[in-house]
């Protein structure tokens, strides 16, 4: 009986395959460090820095999906919602996924989505197709409070 484990990645699947469950569970104890080193080899553009790094202590990339690890009484739902879409940039992120993130977050807020209104028309994030993205002014302000977040 063959057993196979697959882990969906922003980039693709990752599969593990054994013979038996035994193997497949001895394969998964080393998973996470290996995980680490692929996600870094497959997300890091060539010649460029990886973003996440300035993202240490304040965003956790998962299986799902980023997922905020500062408090909810250090930033507001605009911050959080700033942060989702920065760990996604440059890709659009669709309002009911940012719904999912910030409550896997721990930052749920009914109001997430006026809170997306306003920063639109603050000219914070711009909205392509049915997802959301920040604005060059939007990651400037992000960028400035992930160092006032890291430096606390």
């Amino acid at each position: 009986m063959k057993v196979r484990v697959i882990v969906k990645r922003t980039y693709g699947n990752v599969e593990i395959e054994g013979e038996s469950l035994d193997e497949v569970v001895e394969g998964l104890e080393t998973f996470p460090e290996w995980l680490a080193v692929i996600d870094k080899l497959i997300d890091i553009p060539d010649g460029e820095e990886k973003e996440e790094k300035s993202l240490t202590g304040v965003i956790e990339n998962t299986s799902d999906g980023p997922q905020l690890t500062v408090s909810k009484d250090r930033v507001n739902t605009k911050e959080a919602i700033s942060l989702l879409l920065y760990a996604q940039d440059p890709n659009t992120v669709e309002p009911k996924k940012i719904g999912r993130l910030l409550n896997l977050s721990g930052h749920g807020s009914s109001g997430f989505g006026s809170r997306i209104s306003e920063m639109r028309r603050e000219g914070s994030v711009i909205k392509e197709g049915e997802g959301y993205r920040l604005s060059v002014t939007g990651k400037k302000a992000v960028e400035d409070l992930v160092k006032r977040l890291q430096a606390e």
